[in-house]
């Protein structure tokens, strides 16, 4: 074939554009449908609670791990400024409360229980 007879066909095919046929369209579209990746359901919040039982609801209304620990740090330290509150509260606490009385559970000298 010789390039004046290539330029010719070429010329005639220029202007024409092929479609695709039935058959190609639905093996593409078969082919599409078994490598989409499909999303499981998602459960609403009240669905998930109700399943999941009370705690799991609980968690939840508390926010999860970042709700609950900070939740279990300030509990902490409410604790620690309950049996240990510094020197600058005392005033505010006897206002407040009144006298207050404090309790020893060990000797000064024997944190441990060491000694005899």
């Amino acid at each position: 074939m010789d390039d004046a007879a290539l330029d010719a066909l070429l010329a005639d095919v220029a202007g024409t554009t092929a479609a695709p046929g039935d058959d190609l369209m639905a093996r593409i579209m078969a082919d599409a449908e078994t490598a989409m990746v499909r999303p499981a359901p998602v459960a609403t919040a009240g669905e998930a609670a109700r399943d999941a039982g009370l705690f799991a609801g609980l968690w939840a209304a508390l926010g999860g791990w970042a709700g609950t620990s900070g939740l279990a740090a300030a509990a902490v330290a409410g604790v620690w400024l309950g049996f240990a509150p510094p020197e600058s509260l005392s005033g505010v606490s006897e206002f407040i409360w009144g006298q207050s009385e404090s309790v020893s559970l060990f000797a000064s000298e024997d944190v441990l229980g060491l000694e005899g």
